[in-house]
Formats: structure tokens, C-alpha cells, sequence
């Protein structure tokens, strides 16, 4: 009889554990319930530049170590028509293990880079190879699936000598 109580009791506090429902931090410092709460965002990219907004409309793609990236988070959208004159934003961090605060500029050791392609006919280029000083802060960098979360803010030198101000920087991608 006193077996089966300890076995009843053991089984019971099994069941109560089992049952709940605990809030610990994944891998990538996600709780399980933001982990939840994530698969229910869209894709999305925005920005300001020059105080002006800018939402990418198409092609907004994140990844996490990619294959062939080793160590990189890549952040990317597009804006307008698929022809020439479509604006295109996108920001790579390399040799990074994940989620934290990237602060790159032009001519880095990781050869970080952020950039606008194509802001109009004459300044095509801004970033890059031009300048740019980011401050990226990655809150969610995860894989399978693909999980990144970020706000940045910086400057990117364009071809016509122009330096963008980018503020309010957002991004979140879910595969």
C-alpha cells in the first residue's frame, strides 16, 4: 500500500510538471513565448532616411548563417518596380555567433557592409564601398528555421557624396 501511494504521488508530480508551462530561454535567448508570438509577425523592413520613411514592399529576407556565410546574419528588402529603378536595402554582418550589438563602418575587419542600391538615377550607390557607420542591435538570430529580429541605425555615404541618415531602422524575418 505505501508503494502505491509513493508511486500515485510520483506520477502525479509528473503529470503537474509536464503540464506546465515554462518561460526559459531557447539557444538564442528567446523565451518559448516569444518563440510563439514570432511565427505570428510578418516579414518586414523599415526605415528612415533622412527622416523620410522607407518600407520595403517585396523581397525581404533575413538569414542566419547561411550556407556558404559562415558566421554571417544577412538582412535584406527591396522597394518599387523589379526594373532598373527598384531601391534596394540590405545590411551583412560576418563573423558574428549571434543575437547582440554590431556597431561596423566602412573598412571594418569583418568587412561588415551596409547599403542602398538605386536610390534614384544619379545615386545609385550609398554604403558599401562608398561609407556607411551602422549600429546594428540583432535581438533574435536563429536557424531552421531562419529567425532574425534587429533595429539599426547609421549613416551610408553615397557615389554623389550625399550621407543618408538612417534612423528607426527595423527588420523581422521568420522562414
Amino acid at each position: 500500500m505505501k508503494n502505491r501511494v509513493s508511486i500515485f504521488i510520483a506520477i502525479f508530480s509528473l503529470l503537474i510538471l509536464s503540464c506546465s508551462s515554462k518561460n526559459e530561454p531557447t539557444a538564442t535567448g528567446e523565451t518559448t513565448a516569444q518563440a510563439s508570438t514570432a511565427s505570428t509577425k510578418e516579414n518586414h523592413l523599415s526605415l528612415k532616411i533622412n527622416g523620410v520613411e522607407w518600407v520595403a514592399d517585396h523581397d525581404v529576407f533575413g538569414a542566419f548563417h547561411p550556407k556558404g556565410y559562415n558566421k554571417a546574419i544577412i538582412i535584406a528588402g527591396s522597394k518599387g518596380p523589379k526594373n532598373k529603378d527598384e531601391q534596394a536595402f540590405n545590411i551583412n554582418i560576418y563573423n558574428t555567433d549571434g543575437a547582440g550589438t554590431f556597431n561596423f563602418k566602412h573598412g571594418n575587419p569583418e568587412l561588415s557592409v551596409a547599403q542602398m542600391g538605386n536610390w534614384n538615377p544619379e545615386t545609385f550607390l550609398c554604403g558599401s564601398m562608398m561609407g556607411h557607420n551602422m549600429k546594428v542591435k540583432v535581438i533574435t538570430a536563429s536557424t531552421k528555421p531562419d529567425v532574425i529580429e534587429a533595429t539599426f541605425e547609421g549613416e551610408l555615404t553615397c557615389n554623389t557624396g550625399e550621407v543618408m541618415k538612417v534612423t528607426d531602422g527595423k527588420f523581422y524575418y521568420h522562414e
